[in-house]
């Protein structure tokens, strides 16, 4: 009996054991209950990105004029018939990506992560400055929350008030990376490679570009010189190795414009798109002979070929007048002679480039020059810094390896040198504001929503219209037809707009 008893007894104790073991067993390393802070890292980082580049030449980028569409192309943006629906996804994306921005925070917080909450921190601000940018007014505190309760539908807050909590918000990240364990690193860092100093250059020089974008509207000097006067409270970017640069290791999340497979006919370009670049750049880059024409535009197709044929028949670089409808285009082909081909595409190092540019060297020392023009308090001396900012727009084309500048464009030092050189480049006291803007415009190429942003809070470069245009130029996104539904959006443009919901031609807040 005895011996019955210790048998059943190890059998139980087997069999919980074993139960044990296999729940064990059962739990998955590579799928833990915790997602760690890191792990989201790389999709806010790539996904903050394509926030900037989804419009940067489809939209944004058309309004500004960086890039045009033959006409009776792309009818919707190039003439400005935009609904809610032309904007949907651009609102409904980034709105999705804030919800893993908070989620980073919070796992930062629950983990006593300061230099990951500090990231959190800079990446909402960067992806909502772009969207408060582009539609004015936005939720903040509550955007990303819709999966919280009571938070389905976010309440709105006025851009002046956004740009105070992404000021706060910034000043919180420099603080917390001005406090932490240097030998800290931030794992799976796409952007910086978990150099946690770099970041907070990033924050400090994002801080001056929000404070700058409201100068029209605020008094902003003594914050945009205690941060320039002061590097070692508020470091900021020094070198064009310090801006912040996305570098893409597949071929999954490029620039819409990069081309997989090159072409057969040996260009490197895209000849047989609808997109051109516009007449407005190609003429500022040829007035002067910018070195960055071989960088941004190809020669058109029929030069081309022609050159091919004939290396004595020169390269032609022209630019498409942007807005036009299809009779406009083809009484234009009918005038000139020209065709479809006559116009420049983007050029082959742009179709081959695997980097996007955030937020750039040249564009804070363009705003330093402004700054200074200005009398913001800022140290300094305007020609020289402007002159830096050129040099630095140039120095984002260097020579790839031992590639040639035939396969793939660069800017030498020689050509830097040369350029700046020039007495029609230096800038001068009575046209300096516009020669800033109109240079932040051309380094801020394929990122159109910085350089519309920058024009509609400078009026430069001066652009002009299709000449059948269905509207003036844009200076808004029209809130996703989706959003439009939302109940406090409705109760927002009610208490505050007159009941109007924004169209596409009324002015943001930061605009003069």
């Amino acid at each position: 009996m005895k011996k019955l008893i210790y048998f059943s007894l190890s059998i139980l104790l087997l069999i919980f054991g074993s139960c044990k073991d296999f729940e064990a067993i059962n739990i998955n390393p590579n799928n833990p209950d915790i997602v760690p802070p890191e792990m989201l890292l790389p999709p806010i980082l790539s996904g903050a990105v394509s926030t900037m580049t989804a419009s940067g030449g489809s939209r944004a980028g058309q309004f500004v004029q960086h890039i045009a569409y033959l006409g009776g192309t792309s009818e919707e943006d190039g003439r400005y018939n935009l609904t809610g629906a032309s904007f949907r996804e651009e609102w409904n994306g980034a709105m999705r990506l804030i919800k893993d921005v908070n989620q980073l925070r919070l796992l930062a917080q629950e983990n006593q992560l300061p230099h990951y909450e500090a990231v959190a921190l800079i990446c909402k601000v960067y992806i909502l400055s772009i969207m408060s940018d582009a539609y004015g007014d936005i939720p903040y505190d509550e955007a990303g929350k819709g999966d919280v309760a009571g938070l389905e539908f976010p309440h709105y807050q006025s851009q002046q008030e956004v740009y105070g909590l992404m000021l706060n918000d910034l000043e919180q990240a420099n603080q917390l990376l001005k406090g932490i364990d240097p030998s800290l690193t931030i794992n799976r860092d796409i952007l910086y490679y978990g150099n946690t100093g770099a970041w907070r250059k990033f924050a400090n020089s994002l801080k001056i570009r929000i404070l700058m974008r409201q100068s029209q509207k605020a008094d902003v000097a003594a914050a945009v010189s205690a941060i320039f006067n002061n590097p070692s409270e508020y470091p900021i970017f020094e070198k064009v190795e310090d801006q912040a640069t996305l570098v893409y290791n597949n071929n999954a999340d490029l620039y819409r414009w990069f081309i997989l497979n090159p072409p057969a006919d040996g260009s490197g370009v895209n000849f047989d798109g609808n997109d051109r670049v516009s007449e407005t750049m190609v003429d500022m880059l040829q007035k002067v002979a910018d070195p960055r024409m071989k960088i941004y535009v190809a020669p058109t197709k029929n030069s081309y070929n022609a050159h091919r044929s004939n290396s004595t028949v020169p390269y032609v670089y022209r630019g498409q007048r942007v807005g036009l409808s299809s009779l406009e285009q083809n009484a234009l082909y009918q005038q000139t002679g020209l065709n479809k081909d006559d116009y420049s595409v983007l050029g082959k190092r742009i179709r081959k480039e695997n980097r996007a540019f955030l937020f750039t060297y040249s564009e804070l020392l363009f705003l330093k020059a402004e700054a200074i023009v200005r009398n913001m308090g800022v140290q300094g001396d305007a020609a020289a810094v402007y002159l830096e900012g050129i040099a630095a727009s140039l120095a984002k084309w260097p020579q790839v390896g031992q590639a040639s500048n035939e396969e793939t464009p660069y800017i030498s030092q020689a050509e830097t040198t040369g350029f700046l050189r020039r007495t029609d480049i230096a800038l001068r006291e009575e046209t300096a504001l516009q020669q800033i803007a109109e240079q932040q415009w051309i380094d801020a190429f394929l990122n159109g929503y910085e350089a519309w942003a920058s024009w509609r809070r400078t009026g430069y470069p001066q652009l002009k219209p299709g000449p059948s245009v269905l509207a003036p130029i844009p200076v808004r996104y029209v809130y996703s037809d989706n959003e439009q539904n939302n109940p406090n959006l409705i109760q927002w443009v009610n208490d505050t707009m007159g009941g109007n919901m924004p169209t596409h031609n009324t002015k943001v807040w930061f605009q003069p």
